[in-house]
């Protein structure tokens, strides 16, 4: 997954803003979720993620899993990213 050219991403104190240039949007993104993004654009798949972020902080690596594939999906239908 790549951002999509429109997309301006800005690191903040509580994670990171997505601006969708073409329609003028925010999108607001925690620490997780950024940290989550940073890897999903460095070509990490969703599982090794999930796998990951469920050994570190011992919580159910399936609701992990749903919680990338539902912010995934999310930022594609934004326009925010595209599938690589």
């Amino acid at each position: 997954m790549h951002l999509h050219p429109d997309t301006a991403l800005t690191d903040t104190p509580d994670g990171s803003v997505l601006l969708n240039k073409r329609t003028g949007r925010y999108w607001q993104v925690n620490r997780t979720g950024t940290h989550t993004l940073d890897r999903l654009l460095a070509g990490e798949t969703a599982d090794q993620i999930a796998a990951d972020l469920a050994a570190r902080y011992d919580i159910d690596a399936a609701q992990v899993q749903a919680d990338i594939t539902a912010m995934t999906e999310s930022l594609l239908a934004a326009g925010l990213v595209e599938p690589s």
